[in-house]
Parts: C-alpha cells; structure tokens; sequence
C-alpha cells in the first residue's frame, strides 16, 4: 500500500472520534527536525491544544531533555510543555566527543568513490583540523527506551495510540500493540518516517495535513538545541 493511500482523508479527525480511549506520544526532539523539512515552524503549544480537542484524548506525553549547559532557557521550555497539560517526561542532555576524522565527514561508503587525490587533500584537511584542537561533541538524549516502556505500560487502558516520531526502534512495541487490537496513528512527515512504522501502523498521518495552528519562520523552534537529539 503506497503512502498516499494510507494517509487519512481531510475529514480524518472522524476516524479519531470514534476511539475511546487515545495517548499521544510525542518524540519532540524528532519533531523539531521535522521543520527543516517543511520549512515553517510549528507552534508546540497548538499541537497539543489539537490532540486534547480529539474526542477521547485521555494524555499526552512529551519527551524532551534537560539541557544543563543552557539550563534558564531549557526550563521555561519544560515549563511551557507542562502548561498545556502534557504530562513532560525528561532527562539530561548529555554531550558526546566526537573524534574528528574522515568518517566524521563522510559515509564510509562516499569515501570509497574519492580518488587518490581527492583521498590525499581530506587527510590533509583532517590533521590541519586536529590540530587545530578543535573539540567537537553532540548531544545525545534518546528517549527510546523511556517511550516504548510507557506504551506497554499504557497497553490496556488505550483503544489507540498516537505516535509523534519516524524511528523504526518503535515497530517492536507496536506490533505487540496491534497485535491486542489497538489501533496505530503514526504522525509524520515525508522522508522522515521509516517504513517500519509505516508499515506496522493503522493510518498514517501528515504532519503538515494534522497541524493547524501558527506557522512561522525561521522554521527551528528548538530552545536549547540540544534537548533531545537522537
């Protein structure tokens, strides 16, 4: 079945009213990439003023990490979350030094189409930039583990899920979902969801189809940068 088909029709906040019992899921961090796709930013609190609109909505969890290095700023974001009724779920950033390196660069598989020359000017450009000393380290706050573990918690008490993210980690829980008779509502945008969960889920939705509030640019909404990256 392609993508096309699979998405919900205009009306299809119909479909949804027809569950009793719904918990949205939201991976935010994955959420604020979605931007650089669609090239507007999306205003969080109207996000979850729509998902508390659906008949049967019961919660909505967000997942989204604590950035100590810019820790003012990073709490009057969770802040925010928690005013609109989300129940917040977070953890600390924490930031992972990265060697630079040709692979830090390029795809190993890249490197294998440069030829001796090209190969020699990258070593070139690496040992100028190592020694340099120049630090580089990512930020890294995974909230897999934390998600999946509410999802099966929440199995019984739920006719259907809403999931806010593209990563094919999720398949696991949600076969075990369907498998029980729940019903799966993926919300994505394009080439930012794995065909995993596009495969496993009952309706696919548009992110850009789903979002009706502000939209605005520059299209990063990311108050910290850092407060959940994958």
């Amino acid at each position: 079945m392609s993508i096309q088909a699979k998405q919900i029709p205009a009306g299809w906040k119909k479909e949804l009213q027809k569950e009793t019992a719904i918990v949205a899921y939201l991976d935010l961090s994955n959420m604020f990439h979605w931007q650089k796709v669609l090239r507007w930013r999306f205003r969080f609190e109207d996000v979850v003023s729509e998902l508390f609109a659906i008949h049967g909505m019961k919660e909505v969890r967000v997942y989204y990490g604590l950035d100590e290095r810019n820790l003012k700023r990073s709490q009057s974001f969770h802040k925010r979350i928690r005013k609109t009724g989300a129940i917040l779920k977070a953890k600390p950033v924490k930031y992972i030094k990265k060697t630079i390196g040709e692979a830090l660069l390029f795809k190993e598989r890249t490197l294998t189409l440069f030829d001796d020359g090209v190969t020699i000017k990258l070593k070139e450009l690496v040992e100028e930039v190592q020694k340099s000393g120049i630090l580089i380290e990512e930020p890294k706050c995974n909230f897999d583990v934390e998600m999946t573990m509410d999802i099966l918690d929440d199995l019984e008490k739920v006719s259907a899920i809403m999931l806010f993210s593209g990563d094919s980690d999720f398949h696991a829980p949600l076969e075990r979902l369907k498998v029980k008779g729940k019903r799966i509502y993926v919300v994505g945008v394009r080439g930012q969801t794995s065909k995993e969960l596009f495969e496993i889920c009952n309706r696919y939705i548009n992110f850009g189809h789903f979002y009706q509030g502000k939209k605005n640019r520059p299209y990063s909404e990311n108050p910290t940068t850092s407060g959940g990256t994958a």
